[in-house]
């Protein structure tokens, strides 16, 4: 007998075990297919619950009327933001914007720097210099006003510099305090 005849008859004679063998492989695959396809479709619905927001009881047309509605609410509060924001821009223009601050010494006899000249201004340039002259018996306050970085009262060579600095710092974007001396 042949190799060929004698696979046959093995084939034969056993082939209750191999059709069992079969079924079993086709089962498995099956199996794992179908495990495959639980999977897919449980991430399915979790986009699904994403997308709906949680909510069953909406259907896809509510759903993007919903988000409309969001949108045109956005829309809405993002222009109260800018009309607020051109509120804030245009009372920003009156606050202190640049600082001027001089340092020294008025009187000989206090040895020390207690007097200074301070300048405060706006974007537009104007403000006031505020100048304290401390001496050993009395002290004395003055302001004097700005208006578009000129004073009309005449300033002393600090109160100047103090302007100046103010003036610099306006000019430059940066409203900072720094101390200058003498």
């Amino acid at each position: 007998m042949s190799v060929w005849e004698q696979l046959g008859l093995w084939f034969w004679q056993h082939r209750l075990l191999l059709l069992a063998a079969l079924a079993g492989v086709v089962l498995l695959s099956g199996f794992a297919a179908a495990v495959a396809a639980l999977v897919r479709t449980r991430r399915l619905e979790e986009r699904y619950r994403r997308l709906m927001m949680g909510r069953d009881d909406l259907d896809l047309e509510e759903l993007l009327s919903h988000h409309g509605e969001l949108i045109g609410e956005a829309k809405r509060h993002r222009l109260e933001l800018a009309l607020r924001l051109q509120e804030l821009e245009g009372l920003l223009q009156l606050t202190v914007a640049g600082v001027g601050l001089v340092r020294y010494n008025a009187f000989r006899e206090t040895g020390s720097d207690l007097s200074y000249s301070l300048a405060l201004l706006d974007s537009n340039l104007d403000g006031v210099v505020l100048t304290s002259l401390f001496g050993r018996d009395e002290s004395r306050c003055y302001g004097k006003p700005v208006q578009r970085g000129r004073s009309s009262h005449h300033l002393s060579e600090e109160e100047n510099r103090a302007l100046e600095e103010a003036v610099r710092k306006i000019n430059s974007g940066s409203g900072r305090v720094s101390e200058g001396g003498a």
